[in-house]
């Protein structure tokens, strides 16, 4: 399948005041977009998509690898998905919730690998190392309560933890 969007400078479009007409559109020009329109074509093949992006390119924001959003998210290294309640233990399903939904995303990319939509995934998917570094005997006692949480769900699995002076200056050597 074959998709077709337009892509519209944000700027330009209010500047020029042309009407536009599309069944669904889309503001910002990055992966949410991108794959929002892919999905949406997937399902109905007749709609046309407008994306409204203000940059002067697509995925030049939120979506750079540079800041993040332009990565799988998985929820490995975001501490702020699994907080310490007040009992001292760690909750994870707010963790657990976001990789299952990359789970289902990478199932959608693969569908559309198996039909010619994408290329071959290692030309887009590429694992990196995630990892969360913390400092005081607080925090670390709570790094090691959100490994335990973690490492038991199968979504997280092969997740390491150390305190290790060697080992993290292996894993981390400008640290």
């Amino acid at each position: 399948m074959l998709l077709v969007l337009i892509v519209v400078n944000l700027t330009t479009a209010i500047a020029t005041a042309k009407p536009l007409t599309a069944d669904v559109i889309l503001i910002g020009a990055g992966i949410m977009s991108a794959t929002l329109g892919v999905l949406l074509k997937e399902l109905d093949p007749k709609l046309t998509i407008a994306i409204y992006e203000r940059l002067d390119a697509v995925a030049a924001e939120s979506s750079d690898a540079w800041n993040n959003a332009g990565t799988g998210h998985s929820a490995f290294c975001e501490l702020n998905y699994t907080p310490q309640l007040p009992d001292g233990s760690v909750e994870i399903s707010k963790a657990d919730k976001i990789a299952e939904q990359f789970e289902l995303s990478k199932q959608f990319w693969a569908s559309l690998v198996q039909q010619g939509s994408l290329p071959e995934p290692g030309s887009f998917i590429h694992t990196i190392p995630h990892m969360s570094f913390v400092w005081g005997a607080a925090n670390v006692e709570y790094l090691r309560k959100r490994y335990q949480a973690l490492s038991a769900s199968p979504l997280f699995k092969g997740m390491e933890f150390s305190t290790d002076p060697a080992l993290l200056e292996e894993w981390m050597p400008l640290v």
